[in-house]
């Protein structure tokens, strides 16, 4: 049933951005609309959103496109790219877009808890070193409190002798109790359902603190008032929502969500062997000699790079942690690089793993000066920088 609401709503999205773009007439500006939905959960009512019917193509004179989004990765890429003026999602994709020059307009009012569950022969957090664990999906909201809670314990997936990463929420303490796997993530609600009727299935071994559940609503904060006004009126209609969903309601106290920003994507702010460096002083190294090396994607460097960079992908495998294993990722064009040239390696700022990885994978091979730039395209753009096209 759910999945069936899901992809009708991905299909009335769909539409209705096709509709509006075929028959607005023409204007100075298009509004862009990434709702995103984390798929792997099944509580989560990221996509009840229903848009059929919507003022917000009328208000704004259908200069409008709405993205119904289920890839969490990319998703997250997008809110430090600022490709949409409005996204509507989950609180950890709500959170990287606030630090990244995105602001709180509105909020499906409430706070949740996750907890770590460990089966009952896990005595504790540490004791799951060398054990077996199911998350859901590496970029969903689960599995991104998951890699936090482990991190304040000073450990990380790969301290585990094996995770699962399933496409839904309620495999998890299924799992555990049948012995599939000896942890999982679940909402603290969830929990404590399930706990009455699987007595003893199993021990909480860590909880969040309380954070935003449902949906969020963020936009650029240099977005017109007539757009924020039109995209809360649709989204906070009772029209527009499905029975059960949480009301959207203005909200502005983004406060909660610094929480949730720390919970395990940032990068850290040192690697040992590499220096790290700010926007203008990796410009300032380009012009003596230093290589500039983008890490990104080939469609994101297409879209906009800094001036006299080269693309060298870096193929992302492995999980997004300190002890990352480099053996699961592509990164062969590393290989036409000279090791003896400086070289600044960047992506899409502090949350992108991606150069973090190549610079230590460069410092590794034997690079005798390797910079990283861990701001990456969003710091350059911001200190406005040159950049192609």
């Amino acid at each position: 049933m759910r999945n069936s609401i899901i992809s009708s709503a991905v299909a009335v999205l769909a539409a209705t951005s096709f509709a509006a773009s075929a028959a607005a007439p023409a204007a100075p500006s298009l509004t862009r609309v990434m709702v995103v939905a984390d798929a792997s959960d099944e509580s989560s009512d990221l996509l009840t959103v229903a848009v059929a019917g919507t003022p917000l193509q009328r208000t704004l004179g259908g200069r409008v496109a709405v993205l119904p989004m289920r890839d969490m990765h990319d998703a997250m890429r997008a809110t430090r790219t600022g490709e949409y003026d409005v996204i509507v999602g989950p609180a950890h994709v709500a959170a990287s877009a606030l630090v990244y020059g995105y602001e709180l307009i509105g909020s499906t009012a409430g706070q949740t808890k996750y907890v770590l569950v460990g089966a009952p022969s896990v005595k504790s957090l540490a004791d799951l070193k060398g054990r077996r664990a199911y998350f859901p999906a590496q970029d969903s909201m689960r599995s991104y409190v998951a890699r936090g809670l482990l991190q304040e314990a000073g450990m990380t997936p790969r301290t585990l002798k094996q995770v699962t990463y399933g496409q839904t929420s309620g495999a998890g303490l299924i799992s555990m109790t049948g012995g599939g796997s000896e942890a999982t993530i679940a909402l603290e609600s969830e929990w404590n359902e399930w706990s009455k009727s699987h007595p003893k299935s199993g021990v909480v071994l860590a909880t969040s603190r309380d954070m935003p559940s449902g949906v969020t609503v963020v936009v650029k904060k240099d977005t017109p008032d007539a757009v924020r006004r039109a995209v809360m009126q649709w989204l906070a209609s009772p029209d527009n929502l499905v029975p059960n969903a949480g009301r959207v309601v203005s909200a502005s106290n983004a406060a909660p969500y610094d929480y949730v920003a720390g919970l395990g994507l940032f990068t850290p702010t040192d690697l040992k062997g590499v220096t790290r460096v700010t926007a203008k002083q990796a410009f300032e190294l380009s012009q003596k000699g230093a290589r500039l090396v983008d890490v990104r994607t080939e469609r994101e460097y297409n879209a906009k790079h800094a001036r006299g960079s080269i693309l060298i992908p870096y193929g992302e495998k492995s999980l997004k942690a300190l002890d990352f294993d480099s053996k699961t990722d592509s990164f062969g064009g590393l290989s036409k690089l000279d090791k003896s040239q400086p070289v600044v390696f960047f992506c899409n700022g502090a949350e992108c793993w991606k150069s973090y990885k190549a610079s230590k994978v460069a410092a590794d091979s034997g690079f005798t000066s390797v910079y990283w730039l861990r701001g990456g395209m969003p710091e350059w753009t911001t200190e406005n920088l040159p950049t192609n096209p």
